[in-house]
């Protein structure tokens, strides 16, 4: 299996970009109470359109596809509507050095002091598989981390906030997640903040059906479903 980059220079005119649960769900015939269990194997879905294309754009996708050899391969997408994190997009690393000191050339005597940068967001402790928060260091202190619906890679997977989380004085912030963790994950696992990636492939062999306007125009859309 090869896994191929997306062409920067391709951007969707319309897309669909969700995350699909797995959960098995059993109502009662004589109560109609519902018992619903959530399994692993939840996945992203994808639909992107890509209408006009011009002759070059068509040729670059159309290549693409040819490549990807239906459902064989694999390329990296991310989600157009949301490249860049809604939160504060300062990080704890751009926090001034210490020592500090007053005007007057005075210091703290009572061991306290200003905050100091300590890099970029990552994870601040070890992350078992499965788990649905995280515990994450290195955001800019008392200001928005992550927004609602952010997207974060982590170990080449992807992962969306379920809610908007401001951290700590400190930097430190725990972030509620989905999809459950794919695997266990170690302390400073860097945190993928900007156009965070997930391995697709295509849903079937026809994706690449293209029709063609008058003026050499292209319509595609394609289907993917992430590669699990």
């Amino acid at each position: 299996m090869v896994e191929y980059a997306w062409p920067e220079i391709l951007r969707p005119t319309r897309l669909t970009f969700y995350l699909q649960h797995n959960t098995t769900r059993f109502v009662s015939p004589i109560t109609r109470q519902a018992q619903v269990l959530r399994r692993e194997g939840a996945r992203w879905v994808a639909q992107a359109s890509f209408d006009p294309l011009d002759r070059v754009r068509a040729g670059i996708l159309e290549g693409l596809l040819a490549a990807l050899g239906g459902s064989l391969n694999t390329v990296r997408i991310y989600d157009w509507r949301r490249e860049f994190r809604s939160g504060d997009p300062r990080s704890q690393g751009q926090v001034p050095s210490g020592p500090f000191s007053f005007d007057d050339a005075t210091i703290f005597t009572d061991g306290t002091g200003f905050v100091v940068g300590s890099g970029n967001p990552a994870l601040a402790t070890g992350a078992p598989r499965g788990a649905l928060s995280i515990q994450t260091q290195g955001w800019y202190p008392n200001a928005i981390a992550i927004g609602a619906g952010d997207m974060i890679g982590l170990a080449g997977r992807l992962y969306i906030a379920t809610e908007a989380i401001t951290a700590s004085g400190t930097g430190t912030a725990t972030i509620p997640i989905a999809p459950p963790l794919r695997e266990v994950l170690l302390v400073n696992q860097p945190l993928v903040l900007t156009k965070p990636t997930v391995p697709m492939r295509l849903v079937s062999d026809d994706e690449a059906a293209n029709p063609t306007r008058p003026g050499r125009f292209t319509a595609i859309t394609i289907r993917l479903e992430e590669a699990l």
